[in-house]
């Protein structure tokens, strides 16, 4: 549609020239060449201006004299090179600051993944040390002190008693320990979403998380991390939205995420890579991608990622 509105643009400037104008017609085609910048590559762009070009000279020629075209469109052909390299090159560097800045965000979201990781990894050697070390030796004791309970008599046997009831006390409460260690274990979703959505300045991310879910599968937060990011990403650049809702929750052991936007929308819901990679990412989790779509009424996807040892 825009290239169309271009193309009608330079018709016009055209047609200008035959209605003999001023003979600053030229300049409104630099305009469209600024346009043509930011949205076309350098063999069509080029062939577009030279066109364009070809035609002010005619319609100069025709209204005026050869001579009036000879003098009138090299220097506008040279503006609008100038204006459509210019205009390339800035939305290039818009268009890498823009990763950059995704990029970023994306290791600000990951940091804190990696650092629930590495605590989650320590506690487990350290509640495998507690569980296989000292629970051992202490079920090798509570077996000794059985056996010389049937041994003795008396006040020792009543002390022997007292000390395999500690033992055993002890023994328990250990596996309580190592229990309610790993049940602490998981890697927390809200705060990595919470730093991710927070660099993305357009558009405006109402995120719904609640500040305590975690999961114990670093794989799987990673996963959903970078859905959001792909969901967020796809509502800026080909929804044009200006507001974006995130709604993560767990549900009978699925991680879901939902993502809606009041952008422009789209004829189909197959989508350009992102959406495509996004889907290949959850299928290969095990999970579910659904997309919907219609033009005018924004997008609405929604991810599903069972995990692995549940969540909380």
């Amino acid at each position: 549609p825009h290239l169309l509105l271009l193309a009608l643009a330079a018709v016009m400037a055209l047609a200008l020239v035959l209605l003999r104008c001023n003979g600053y017609e030229g300049a409104l085609l630099a305009l469209i060449a600024m346009q043509l910048g930011t949205r076309v590559g350098p063999g069509t762009g080029i062939a577009w201006i030279f066109g364009q070009s070809a035609l002010l000279a005619a319609g100069d020629a025709i209204t005026f004299n050869p001579q009036s075209a000879r003098l009138l469109v090299p220097p506008y052909l040279a503006l609008q090179l100038v204006a459509f390299f210019v205009f390339r090159a800035m939305r290039r560097e818009t268009a890498a600051r823009e990763a950059l800045a995704a990029s970023n965000a994306e290791l600000r979201g990951v940091a804190p993944i990696l650092a629930d990781s590495s605590r989650m990894a320590e506690r487990l050697r350290i509640t495998r040390e507690l569980h296989d070390a000292l629970g051992h030796h202490l079920t090798a004791l509570s077996l000794n002190l059985e056996a010389a309970l049937q041994l003795t008599q008396g006040a020792a046997h009543v002390s022997v008693a007292t000390a395999q009831a500690l033992a055993r006390r002890l023994l328990a409460d250990v596996r309580e320990i190592v229990a309610e260690s790993r049940s602490r274990d998981g890697v927390g979703l809200a705060e990595a979403l919470q730093t991710l959505v927070g660099a993305v300045p357009r558009p405006r991310i109402h995120l719904d998380i609640p500040q305590e879910l975690r999961t114990p599968d670093p794989e799987r937060a990673h996963t959903l991390l970078r859905c959001a990011q792909e969901m967020v990403t796809n509502a800026a650049r080909h929804s044009d939205a200006e507001n974006l809702w995130l709604r993560v929750r767990c549900e009978a052991g699925t991680l879901r995420i939902e993502a809606r936007d009041d952008g422009r929308g789209s004829q189909g819901a197959d989508g350009g890579f992102g959406i495509r990679g996004m889907r290949e990412r959850v299928a290969q989790a095990g999970g579910e991608l659904r997309v919907v779509t219609q033009p005018g009424h924004g997008f609405e996807v929604t991810a599903l990622l069972p995990v692995r040892g549940g969540a909380a």
